[in-house]
């Protein structure tokens, strides 16, 4: 297991950068923090990236919810989280010329390097760009620290042209994300099926509101399968989005699965 790190000097900063921490891209990217190294507000944890294969360290539950969000989207094609704002002299120096206190490592007087949340790097084909995305609650934003940690954030991205964003997780969102978390849980545990097969369960579907046991019964009648694997074939189904589903309905306490569209074509 990953050792908890100390980033509280100057020289602490210069041996992360040395090896590699908050470099990089894809999967070579290492985020500065990491879950062990920072006591987490909330549900921290380390998700198995599906667009890029690496572990993901979020530190909130909101984090973690923003994560499932951002990755299935199709113009999103990395994802880099705890993302460094380095050089610490520019930080320092926004600081200065908005007036206000730069973060310092608690109880020490050392600068501390400031992160976003998420950086992520997006496409449409014709063109790409950067997207970075601070995430807080509610009543984070009511709090003037937080306003102006925020603000020196802004400005630092807002320099290098680059988008920033404030993310609040509201109902709607956490539902989507819960969804998205339930049906590529068997996708990211490495769980993959046949083109034949895939295809065949397709065309057991239909477009509208179906109850999930229904699904699946269909799936052990016409595929033979145990009524376990039909649950993972259908997740596989939405995971690599040759069925698409409503996503802002619970799925999981509901038992039903409204599905928005098929698609007959399974090549890849």
């Amino acid at each position: 297991m990953a050792r908890h790190r100390r980033l509280e000097r100057l020289t602490d900063f210069q041996r992360a950068l040395k090896n590699k921490y908050g470099l990089g891209a894809g999967e070579e990217y290492k985020p500065w923090l990491r879950v062990q190294d920072v006591k987490s507000k909330g549900n921290s944890g380390k998700i198995q990236g599906i667009k890029v294969n690496r572990e993901h360290h979020t530190l909130s539950e909101n984090e973690s919810c923003l994560f499932y969000l951002v990755e299935n989207c199709d113009s999103v094609i990395d994802i880099r989280e705890q993302f460094p704002l380095l050089p610490l002299d520019f930080s320092i120096k926004i600081a200065k010329n908005l007036d206000i206190n730069h973060p310092k490592v608690p109880g020490s007087g050392s600068y501390n390097v400031m992160t976003t949340d998420f950086v992520l790097t997006c496409t449409d084909k014709n063109d790409f760009w950067y997207e970075a995305i601070s995430v807080k609650s509610a009543q984070e934003l009511s709090i003037k620290r937080t306003a102006e940690k925020l603000e020196i954030e802004r400005i630092w991205w807002e320099l290098l042209g680059v988008n920033f964003h404030i993310y609040t997780m509201n109902e709607i969102s956490v539902i989507q994300s819960k969804n998205i978390q339930w049906f590529t849980s068997v996708y990211r545990q490495g769980r993959r099926f046949k083109e034949n097969i895939e295809k065949q369960a397709i065309e057991t579907l239909h477009v509208g509101i179906n109850l999930i046991e229904d699904i699946c019964n269909g799936f052990c009648k016409n595929l033979d399968v145990e009524n376990d694997e039909a649950l993972v074939l259908l997740k596989h189904l939405i995971a690599i989005k040759k069925v698409e589903v409503d996503l802002s309905k619970p799925i999981v306490e509901s038992g039903v699965i409204d599905i928005t569209n098929i698609l007959s074509s399974i090549g890849r």
